[in-house]
Order: structure tokens, then sequence, then C-alpha cells
């Protein structure tokens, strides 16, 4: 194991000699694994990095510990932090998985940089891969996403994909290597947690146990699929650009003209909806059903698509930041009624909102959405981020950019021009109604 470790590494060119390695140690078998292998590859040139993300108590502290011990006894530098994950991922409106995600890299980046660590060492083998292939499948991907996991992206490197689970499990077993169970790699509430326990074990065995060592083949022409697709787009660039901000559209072929263009527009963040909104537009003309391309519009986060003839022009979005006021009671956009004068019916255009005034607490404040923000929108009984509410609505990026939000206080009233918070929704039992019209 040991040998093939080596070798991989010198293979794929993951450890320079001289580079100075920082592993990232959860405290399981596979990152003390990979740090039992790195301790011997490269001596006196490693340390590990620990992170407690708050969330386990003292199944947690006994990972930290155990991690402390093992570099202790063998002379490796140990940093760790802790994090509350949880209230980071509520004020950022992000899951608890993305959030630790975020806090864990962004750390390990940041200890690069302090003490001059050239590579960051993750311990994903053979087995993650596999299961990311299927994660990525089931939820809608190109192949982008269904050639498992990289082993290198800037300084972090995965130098333990060579070698299977029970590889790994075995070696520890052989070697003495000290490791913890984290009680939450046996639920079946994640996704992953069910491939790896029950869905992946049926296809191995009704595979005559070849299914692995298959997913590994199909992995490695998957990848070398996108290496070459990858070299294409790199030349079709070169040839489509005519400056760093304009394509010219009959650089393309087309037989796969949406997704060439796709793949040119991806860079700046456009999303595959608009690739193939332009294809459509583009095919229309050339059959002559459209009678001109200029001036058709897109957006991404950062970045504007003009269409001008037979060229994209980009440029970068100016977003005007957005003009945050206060709403006294006796501002003239505030219609105080009481229960006799609200009409019969309550649908309204989308500036104006109905609501139950008796919670209010003026004067309201007006602002742009922010992450994390959430209400509980009119018909429902939970809590919606205001993020995951836009995305379902379809909103376009541009129209985002400028959504407001009502408070009363700190809570959301209103979605302006969209929907109101259903705690505020005009009741029978109520005393005072306003009518806002923004």
């Amino acid at each position: 194991m040991l040998e093939r470790f080596r070798q991989y590494i010198d293979r794929r060119q993951l450890i320079a000699p001289g580079d100075r390695v920082l592993a990232g140690v959860s405290g399981g078998i596979d990152s003390m694994t990979l740090l039992d292998l790195l301790r011997q590859s490269c001596p006196g040139r490693i340390a590990a990095a620990h992170v407690h993300f708050g969330l386990r108590g003292a199944e947690a502290d006994g990972d930290r510990q155990l991690v402390e011990a093992y570099c202790e006894e063998h002379a490796i530098p140990f940093h760790t932090v802790r994090f509350d994950t949880e209230a980071e991922a509520k004020a950022r409106g992000e899951s608890i998985q993305m959030a630790a995600r975020r806090l864990r890299y962004d750390w390990f980046e940041t200890l690069c940089e302090h003490h001059d660590y050239d590579r960051i060492a993750i311990a994903h083998h053979a087995d993650d891969s596999a299961e990311t292939f299927f994660i990525n499948l089931l939820r809608g991907t190109g192949l982008r996403g269904l050639t498992g996991i990289a082993d290198r992206r800037g300084r972090i490197i995965r130098p333990l994909l060579f070698a299977r689970r029970d590889e790994v499990t075995a070696y520890a077993a052989a070697h003495g290597v000290p490791y913890r169970e984290d009680s939450t790699n046996a639920t079946l509430k994640y996704l992953r947690n069910r491939l790896r326990h029950d869905i992946l074990p049926r296809l191995d065995s009704a595979s005559n146990n070849r299914f692995a060592r298959t997913m590994e083949e199909n992995l490695v022409r998957l990848q070398a699929t996108q290496q070459f697709i990858d070299l294409q787009i790199a030349r079709l660039r070169d040839r489509a650009f005519a400056g760093p901000e304009e394509i010219d559209l009959d650089a393309l072929d087309e037989t796969c003209f949406g997704f060439e263009l796709y793949e040119l527009l991806r860079p700046f963040g456009f999303a595959p909806e608009a690739a193939e909104e332009i294809a459509a537009l583009w095919q229309r003309a050339e059959e002559g059903i459209e009678t001109t391309l200029s001036g058709k519009r897109f957006e991404a986060e950062k970045w504007t698509a003009r269409l001008d003839r037979r060229r994209i022009l980009l440029a970068p979005r100016v977003v005007e930041p957005f003009r945050e006021e206060w709403i006294e009671a006796d501002d003239p956009r505030v219609e105080w009624l009481s229960l006799e004068e609200l009409p019969e019916s309550l649908a309204t255009p989308p500036e104006t909102a109905y609501l139950t005034a008796d919670a209010l607490k003026f004067p309201l404040r007006l602002r742009g959405w922010q992450e994390g923000d959430w209400f509980i929108p009119l018909g429902m009984a939970g809590q919606k981020k205001v993020s995951d509410f836009l995305i379902d609505a379809k909103v376009p990026v541009a129209e985002k950019a400028r959504q407001g939000v009502l408070l009363s206080g700190e809570t959301i009233v209103w979605l302006a021009g969209r929907r109101i918070d259903d705690r505020y929704k005009v009741r029978q039992d109520g005393h005072r109604f306003v009518r806002i019209t923004l």
C-alpha cells in the first residue's frame, strides 16, 4: 500500500520534492490512513489540520483528541479550529453540509497562506469517486459531473484515489492506525450513505463483485473524454473569441452549436438555458424565421451577453445597490383600513399588499434581500428561504438583484411584488389593516 501510494503520487505529480503538505484529518479511518502514509512518504514536511464543526458534541471532542495525540506521538505539527457551523449556515442561508465544506476549505487555505504549505491533502478514495458519480447522475449533470473526483485542483490533492475502501481498511488494521467512527456515517438520512451502504453493494453483488473495478475503468475513460473536450473547447475559444469579450457565432459548428456555445459562456457564469435560448434564436434566424438577432440580452450574476447580428458581446454587469428606505405609519404609500373597508377580493397588482397591522412595528424597513433571509410564504405552514423561493419561481438573475423585502423589526412581512408572509395575512379577528403600495 505504501509503495503504491508513493507511485501514485509520483505518476500523477501530486507532490514535488520539497513541497510542504497540509493534511485534512477528521479522525476517521480514511484521513488517519492518509496521514500515516504521508508521515512515511514526506517525513518532516507534513502537518495536520482538524476541524471541529460543533455539531456532534463529545463525539467530536474525541475525534480531536485522537488526531492531536497521534500528531504529538509522531512530532507532526497540529492545527485545529472550532466553528459554530449551524449558526454560520443559518446566517448564510446554506445547508449544514455546504457551510461545513466552505468553512473547512477556507480555513485550509488560510493555514497555507500563514504557514507556507504547498499542498492540501484530502483523503478521498476510489469508492468516494464512484459515489460522487451516482450522486451527480441522480441530481442531473453534464459529462463534467460524471467524471468522479479529480486527484488535484489547485493546491488540493487526493493521493488516495488509487485505493478502494477495503484496501484502506486493511492497511489501517495491519499497521495499527488509530481512528474513530463517525456515527453519522451509518445513517441512511444522506444520499451518499444510502449509496454506500445499500445501492452500490447491490450493484457489486449483481456484477459478481466486478462493479467497483468496472466503475474505476469507466471513470478513467470519462475523465479522458472530458480532457479531450476541454482541449477542443480551448481551441474553439481561440477561434471564436474575436476579443476578450466578443464571440463570433460563425466560428461554432452548427451540429453542436448549443453545446459549444454553453462551453464558451460557462466561465462567465451563464446557465445552460441561456445557451439553449440563444441557439434557438440562431436556428430561427438561419431558417429565416427570425429576421434579426440584434439587441437580445441575457444576464448572469456578473456578466451580460448581448446579441449583435452574428456575434455575442459580453460585458460585466453593473448592479445598482438597492436603495434602502424606511416607511413611517403616515407615509402616503400606507393606507389604513378597517375590516369593513377591506375589498371583497384581496387580489392585488404586484406592487400592492394587504396586511393585518396588529403586529406591525413602524417604521417598516425596505431593503434588498440577503442570503439567509427567510419568511413563511402565504399559504404555507413552514418557513422558506428567500433564495429558494426565487429559484422555484424561476426569477431571472437580473430581477433577483433588484428584489426587495419589507421588514417589521427583523421579520420579513412581504417579499415585495411576489408574496406576503402568511403570519401577516388579513384575518377576520384582526383589528387594524393596511394597504401598502410600493
